[in-house]
């Protein structure tokens, strides 16, 4: 089921519930260029195809590395890892660092450029089609602006695609960051205004009406928390009413979420299938055949296909165990003791498929999910000083956890409430690609991670190096300030 609706998640006659089978066969192409495109819809179809797929490229490993490794939480696995995760990990990053290099980013946003700039022009036998082609290319457009602007500040923005190497603009400087919010803020309103002209999307792999609002949520959010912006808030407000009324719903249970790709908790989700794509950063959670004792390999230590090159910190485990019976633990991480002392610990969220001897990494990365919709409205609450009202939505999300109603109950403080949203998102988001963010939009990045104590005032210390690589290849691009 899950091959199926990924090889057709583009196609619109699975959208709108028709056969796919006239899709299926279509290959995301390497590279978008006039003389081999947009001569009709299909070919568009196919552009944002391979829109997608570079979408996925450019997330496959980073996003994780974006998202979680700066918090400290995670370390070495057992094959221990690089010094180059290891400056991440400890926030000394250099501009060889893993995760410094855009460059996958804005080939993606080529895409969505060209894909922006040809298809107004191509018939197509339905209006609702092409809707949503547009629609989601600014959606992958406005996300992947999203992340470049929290990872490195100022930066170029592009909107015009490139199609050959003597085409003026090849050489942009960095635009400053308020010129990239007010490009993601244009193109979430062109996504909702066409996405939801085109009936929008049911699968988690493509974009649907609750992923643009949950987008608009998320940017809304950090508008107002992190930049201060005063209407921002009751447009994240706006959106995520949307989300709340959908029709969406929690999981039974926590573990369901990341055994069946397929969910009806799952908002938007970046597609890994076996025979397409499956290196994603799952790959290195996972104990090697070398390292385990045949008698304990998946009984219970879970076995990958290379190193484990990444775990989290015992204080991390502990803190995520803290509670007895949160039956969202074993889902995150799990160790083993064997009887002759050998300890294992692996993180258990992403264990895709083990097939002939082999561990196929097809777990899809959960972008946008329900129960992070409860807790942004919590969220948007809290900011409301609608402390009753937050934890109404926090203890939906904490029912599932733990088995019980009104586990948050009583009178809490404006901090202590903010405390446990924060810790509900650590352990309900565990490696999702959240912390990092979580911790710097509610303000407890330098108290929580232990590499930033005392380095509140260290120019840019939150934002990323620029890869040498990107300036090497543009002499424009300038070196993030502090990174020099």
């Amino acid at each position: 089921m899950k091959k199926i609706l990924v090889y057709g998640f583009l196609s619109f006659l699975m959208i709108f519930f028709v056969s796919c089978d006239s899709w299926l066969d279509l290959n995301p192409k390497s590279s978008i260029t006039v003389s081999s495109m947009w001569k009709n819809s299909s070919d568009a179809k196919a552009a944002l195809n391979g829109a997608f797929n570079r979408f996925r490229s450019a997330f496959q490993t980073n996003y994780i590395v974006w998202g979680d490794y700066r918090t400290g939480f995670y370390g070495n696995g057992i094959d221990n890892g690089s010094v180059d995760r290891g400056n991440v990990w400890n926030n000394l990053l250099i501009p060889s660092t893993v995760g410094t290099n855009w460059a996958g980013l804005y080939t993606a946003i080529n895409d969505c450029n060209l894909i922006l700039k040809h298809t107004p022009d191509i018939i197509f036998e339905k209006e609702s089609d092409k809707d949503y082609i547009l629609g989601s290319a600014y959606y992958l457009r406005a996300f992947m602006y999203y992340y470049i602007v929290r990872i490195w500040g100022d930066a170029p923005v592009l909107t015009e695609g490139f199609e050959s190497d003597n085409q003026e603009g090849l050489f942009p400087t960095r635009d400053v960051a308020s010129k990239i919010y007010e490009q993601i803020e244009k193109d979430l309103q062109n996504a909702y205004d066409l996405i939801s002209s085109s009936g929008g999307g049911s699968s988690p792999y493509g974009i649907s009406k609750a992923a643009v609002n949950m987008l608009q949520t998320d940017f809304y959010l950090w508008e107002a928390k992190v930049n201060k912006k005063k209407d921002a808030l009751g447009k994240a407000e706006n959106a995520i009413t949307y989300v709340l009324n959908s029709g969406l719903q929690l999981s039974d249970s926590y573990e369901s979420v990341f055994r069946d790709d397929i969910n009806k908790e799952i908002i938007f989700s970046i597609a890994f299938v076996e025979a397409e794509n499956t290196s994603s950063f799952a790959g290195d959670f996972l104990l090697k055949v070398s390292n385990v004792p045949v008698e304990y390999q998946n009984n219970p230590v879970q076995i990958g296909s290379s190193a484990q090159w990444v775990s989290m910190t015992s204080e991390h485990k502990n803190f995520l165990w803290g509670v007895e019976n949160d039956t969202r633990a074993s889902v995150n991480i799990l160790d083993y003791t064997t009887p002759d002392d050998q300890y294992y610990s692996w993180i258990n969220k992403y264990l895709g498929t083990w097939k002939e001897g082999t561990r196929i990494f097809d777990s899809d990365v959960r972008v946008y999910r329900f129960a992070e919709a409860l807790l942004f409205k919590a969220e948007i609450e809290i900011a409301h000083n609608n402390n009753s009202e937050a934890l109404k939505y926090i203890n939906q999300v904490a029912k599932r956890a733990y088995g019980k109603d009104n586990y948050y109950a009583g009178s809490y403080t404006r901090q202590e409430i903010e405390n446990i949203l924060l810790d509900e998102r650590l352990k309900e988001l565990a490696s999702e690609g959240k912390s990092w963010f979580d911790l710097i939009r509610l303000g407890q990045v330098f108290n929580r991670v232990k590499s930033l104590h005392g380095r509140e005032n260290e120019l840019n210390i939150l934002l990323w190096p620029v890869n040498n690589a990107s300036i090497n290849t543009n002499p424009a691009i300038t070196q993030t300030p502090g990174y020099e």
